[in-house]
């Protein structure tokens, strides 16, 4: 269905902290990405983004807000759905959620009633298998296997 590579990995200490950019990072089930705030909460412990998104979504409201922990590139994510297995290098995920909320009261672009490829593209995820996750791994969807 789609083949990909991980661009970016990011990590937030806490809660409206700057990324920490690096090129590996370790998972467990249990956390998410190690020394990551995201991995409390076990339906969103690991948020992906295509980076053409990024780089050709014009900004928005919620692009500005939104924090990934993955960028990838090559992978279109519009057509999965909850359930669906990533792998990205040894690591297996699982998307539960595939859309990130808009906020048309607060942004400019759905004022002016333009399309918005955060809402198509955005995906949570929650670790089914870790292991160690770096730049520049391939990235698979899976659907319906571990």
């Amino acid at each position: 269905m789609g083949l990909g590579k991980i661009s970016k990995i990011f990590i937030y200490e806490k809660k409206g902290a700057a990324p920490i950019s690096c090129d590996a990072c370790e998972l467990t089930v249990e956390d998410g990405i190690k020394g990551d705030w995201h991995g409390s909460d076990l339906q969103r412990q690991i948020s992906i983004l295509p980076v053409e998104v990024r780089d050709f979504q014009e900004e928005g409201f919620c692009l500005k807000k939104f924090k990934e922990n993955v960028q990838v590139e090559g992978i279109d994510f519009s057509k999965t759905s909850p359930g669906t297995f990533l792998r990205m290098g040894e690591v297996v995920l699982q998307i539960t959620e595939v859309f990130k909320k808009c906020y048309p009261e607060l942004c400019e672009l759905a004022k002016s009633g333009q399309d918005c490829s955060l809402r198509r593209q955005a995906v949570f995820a929650k670790v089914a298998r870790g292991g160690w996750l770096r730049t520049g791994d391939d990235v698979k969807i899976n659907t319906g296997q571990k």
